[in-house]
């Protein structure tokens, strides 16, 4: 009995440590107080990458689109007429949501603070469709039909409207109701359509141009440069493109621009984090490198052995989702933080199995 009592307060010390350890970033309140002892401002420094993915997410085929939610910790996925969702570090999917028949996911987004998912793409009949879902429970709230594919969607940082990029329109729309708020012309056929700043503002990935909502007229450019390849993090607030001559960043955190010389050859997809210290390049689709922008050095590189087809960084920069394009999903830990998580969770099925083995607590007799 007293052995039993022991691992128990065991139990307990550990998950009091990996409570406190997950819910306050201990190494990075001390790096702010000696940071402001000094009078030296902190800055954010390239973490670590893990060499080997935390889990692979399985049962998609073929190109994915991926998101995840930091509030409710989902991590949504989907291709073809399959939308799976995960509650990581569990590899066994909370739910798989039908997306009809015929219908193929192009674009996949959480709603900002909810557990809300909005999936579009394309029918059958080679017209658009979005689908509004709990992924939390699995429930469909709401579909609208489009005359055309939709691209790509971008819910508003309010969480009201959806951005939806289709073939030759964009189009903000009212996900109350599905009715359309504002129709806009496409720059180009390939370009997609993305929200800026708190929302005001509508970027097109083709020619960094801004178009006001609220005057509805241009604004200008972010940079008269042609982009080769565009990102929107999946935070909202980071936008990072690539050119011939490096990197160009804009964060919520910066005022204006940021340029970071870089040999961009052989780069074919890459992300950068919340606050445009550091990316995820994908090199020739074998071989994924964490660089640090203002250094251009390579912190760590990772060969694949099968080809890759994107690369995502979580919104609270906590992973790295690797696209390979059987449709598997590679989830690679960037610093402790996910760590943590799964070690919290390997003592939940633990503590879970004890509890198991030793049965109800017996009660007295009266």
């Amino acid at each position: 009995m007293k052995q039993i009592v022991k691992y128990l307060f065991f139990i307990l010390f550990l998950a009091v440590a990996l409570f406190v350890a997950a819910n306050f970033d201990l190494p990075a309140l001390f790096a702010a107080k000696t940071s402001k002892s000094v009078g030296r401002k902190n800055n954010v420094k390239p973490p670590s990458l893990s060499k080997r993915p935390n889990v692979l997410l399985t049962g998609l085929t073929g190109q994915v689109t991926v998101d995840y939610s930091p509030a409710h910790n989902l991590t949504v996925a989907a291709a073809d007429d399959v939308i799976m969702v995960w509650q990581l570090p569990d590899t066994v999917p909370l739910h798989e949501i039908d997306g009809g028949e015929g219908f193929q996911a192009l674009s996949v987004r959480f709603v900002p603070a909810t557990s809300l998912v909005v999936a579009g793409g394309m029918t059958a009949e080679h017209t658009g469709s979005i689908g509004i879902f709990d992924a939390a429970t699995g429930t469909q709230k709401l579909q609208i039909e489009e005359p055309e594919p939709i691209w790509s969607l971008d819910p508003h940082p309010g969480g009201k409207y959806i951005l939806a990029t289709a073939e030759t329109y964009i189009k903000v729309i009212d996900m109350k109701d599905g009715n359309s708020v504002a129709i806009l012309q496409k720059n180009n056929p390939a370009s997609r359509a993305y929200y800026y700043g708190n929302g005001q503002y509508v970027i097109q990935s083709d020619s960094l141009s801004l178009f006001d909502l609220q005057k509805r007229s241009v604004a200008g450019t972010l940079d008269p440069v042609t982009p080769l390849l565009f990102k929107k993090n999946l935070d909202g607030t980071t936008f990072a493109w690539v050119s011939a001559g490096g990197v160009s960043v804009v964060t919520a955190a910066q005022n204006g621009k940021k340029f970071y010389p870089l040999d961009t050859k052989g780069i074919v997809a890459f992300d950068v984090e919340s606050h445009g210290e550091w990316g995820l390049f994908l090199l020739d689709t074998q071989k994924v490198v964490l660089i640090e922008l203002s250094s251009g050095k390579i912190i760590t590189s990772i060969d694949q052995t099968t080809p890759v087809s994107d690369v995502t960084i979580s919104p609270d920069g906590s992973a790295a989702y690797v696209h390979y394009s059987s449709g598997t999903i590679a989830v690679y830990d960037i610093g402790f933080r996910n760590k943590i998580r799964s070690a919290r969770f390997g003592l939940k099925r633990l503590f879970n199995g004890m509890k198991n083995k030793l049965g109800p607590v017996a009660k007295p007799e009266p």
